[in-house]
């Protein structure tokens, strides 16, 4: 997913981000600004930073004093610095992704940044021209012949029949996935809400919210036999707040922040669930909401190794989470 806000709203775009697990707490006073020193996750070094100066925080607690993890964001960092680690080793041991909306997009972009550092991807699309274009390109991307096992599907997920069939056919390849990113999305047209018609809305919703809980509902179960693994639910700021025109999509992603905090909670030790906003990206549906000046935003490409690297140091310690790129 792609959509975050409108600008006004999205001071991180372009920059790197830090997580901060639950040992770190962040004290947020409001209509004020501080400075905290933070421990940065790829740096291992003590930093002052200003949260007016590109600090972006979701935490939960009260309105005074908040304390949980946090998003840092430091626009300082260059190309293959520590704390954008550009080789196949980033995030540890290779890993079997499954990403869904695979076809175009995040999803996409999010494939074959996995794919060049050496990662399985299992993901699943509507469009069989894209998957097919998209094989070929995960195989350029994939260093040996030995390590292009990835495999692709024509899966509708708003269908629970077609996620049933994918579950079975990666369960039967015996390629269980360790991290699930749950990317498929749609967007209605920019409408007020008693303009937008049923069918439109519908189709938000089955996508996005049902989307995922078929996914989950169907890939959940394998993961659970290794009792490891993170589901990555992808938000938005829309998913926090509201905006005019996109009704639809707000209430999806809204849907999507509470299932996976629910979800969180139901999972057994070893197993994470967090909701993810991407951020504001140059996409198909941005586009569809701003229009031309969609362009003036990251591409997905420019994205993805930032959004990669999080993903892969994801941890235990991020159940429940409401975390952003």
């Amino acid at each position: 997913m792609a959509i975050a806000g409108a600008a006004t709203t999205s001071p991180f775009l372009g920059h790197i981000p830090f997580h901060f697990g639950k040992s770190s707490s962040l004290h947020f006073i409001h209509n004020s600004v501080c400075i905290f020193k933070v421990k940065a996750l790829f740096w291992g070094s003590t930093r002052n930073v200003n949260p007016a100066d590109n600090l972006l925080s979701y935490s939960q607690g009260d309105a005074g004093t908040r304390e949980k993890r946090s998003i840092c964001v430091f626009s300082s960092i260059s190309e293959g610095s520590p704390g954008n680690p550009s080789s196949r080793s980033a995030g540890g041991a290779k890993r079997t992704v499954l990403i869904t909306g695979v076809s175009r997009g995040l999803g996409k972009a999010l494939a074959l940044e996995l794919a060049k550092r050496g990662h399985c991807i299992i993901g699943c699309g509507r469009s069989q021209d894209k998957l097919n274009a998209l094989q070929a390109e995960l195989a350029s991307a994939t260093y040996s012949a030995s390590e292009n096992k990835h495999l692709l599907m024509n899966v509708d997920v708003s269908l629970n029949s077609s996620v049933e069939e994918f579950a079975r056919a990666v369960m039967e390849k015996k390629s269980v996935p360790d991290i699930i990113v749950n990317s498929a999305g749609a967007i209605n047209r920019n409408n007020k809400l008693w303009e937008v018609p049923a069918e439109e809305f519908d189709s938000v919703i089955d996508t996005n919210l049902k989307g995922t809980a078929n996914v989950l509902r169907h890939f959940i179960p394998l993961m659970l036999e290794k009792k490891q693994g993170v589901i990555i639910n992808m938000s938005s700021a829309w998913g926090r707040s509201g905006a005019a025109q996109v009704a639809p999509y707000c209430a999806s992603k809204w849907a999507v922040e509470g299932l996976t905090r629910s979800v969180a909670k139901e999972l057994p030790p070893g197993m994470a669930a967090v909701a993810l906003n991407p951020g504001v990206i140059y996409t198909d549906m941005l586009q569809s909401c701003f229009g031309n000046s969609a362009s003036l935003y990251q591409t997905p490409e420019s994205w993805a190794p930032v959004a990669a690297n999080m993903i892969l140091n994801l941890t235990i310690a991020d159940n429940g989470a409401s975390l952003s790129v």
